[in-house]
């Protein structure tokens, strides 16, 4: 009898554990070194950063990949126990969601072609954000970076929204090779200098306006936030966020 109650106690416990094993990231793997696919994987700054945290809560990570403006609809719904993907906290996000301490920090970019740079007027190389009047520009859905092309009343811009990166990537792309009508495209710096690097007829600049913090987004009023937002700060408190940003920025001091 008491062999059979050690077993079901076991047993239990197993299932018990089985149940608190998997902690579930939503992200939208198209936005590289945060969150982007290597040969089938999801891998990127973001996901080394959800492992960290996986790990000091004794969980298994489990990625879910989706459209970035699915992804608070989803952590609404609780789809997911977090999502990360360069998510700038504001406050219409947080009437929704739970959001994480800041633990980055990125200026936003503009990608054009080196042709299109030249014929905006700029003899000294220096990008200036009015550049982008009267020029079409690919932004993806749902992010700040839409919100705040849109409020910058710049005179005869017109936005053109992309749920997928990948796509205003290749839209970027084909303008450079001269079959395109998009002038430029908004994305984080990180991402927009690692494009400008892969392809030589395009160049990236910072924009400060443009950027801002990224945290971590939860169900509202999760028990997980606070959890987080203490390993969040554990993790800058003994450098290992610093070591994880510097695999994934290696220029960066």
């Amino acid at each position: 009898m008491l062999l059979v109650a050690f077993a079901s106690f076991f047993s239990l416990q197993l299932f018990c554990f089985g149940e608190m094993e998997e902690i579930v990231m939503l992200t939208s793997a198209d936005n590289p070194p945060y969150e982007f696919t290597k040969s089938g994987e999801i891998v990127g700054f973001d996901v080394d950063l959800a492992k960290v945290i996986a790990e000091k809560l004794g969980r298994k990570l489990v990625l879910k990949d989706m459209s970035f403006a699915s992804l608070i609809p989803a952590i609404v719904s609780k789809q997911g126990d977090f999502a990360m993907a360069a998510i700038e906290p504001t406050n219409p996000r947080e009437k929704n969601v739970d959001l994480s301490i800041s633990y980055h920090i990125d200026d936003g970019g503009v990608v054009t072609t080196k042709k299109e740079f030249e014929l905006m007027g700029s003899g000294d190389g220096v990008f200036t954000f009015d550049m982008l009047a009267g020029k079409t520009i690919g932004v993806q859905l749902g992010t700040t970076q839409e919100t705040k092309i849109k409020e910058s009343n710049i005179l005869g811009l017109t936005m053109r929204r992309y749920d997928n990166i990948g796509t205003m990537i290749a839209e970027i792309s084909n303008s450079a090779n001269g079959n395109g009508t998009l002038h430029a495209i908004i994305l984080d710096y990180a991402a927009a200098k690692e494009l400008a690097r892969k392809n030589s007829k395009l160049c990236a600049f910072a924009v400060p306006q443009l950027g801002g913090h990224c945290a971590i987004a939860l169900p509202k009023r999760s028990p997980l936030t606070e959890e987080i937002n203490k390993i969040i700060e554990l993790l800058k408190n003994t450098g290992e966020l610093s070591a994880i940003e510097k695999k994934w920025w290696p220029e960066k001091e």
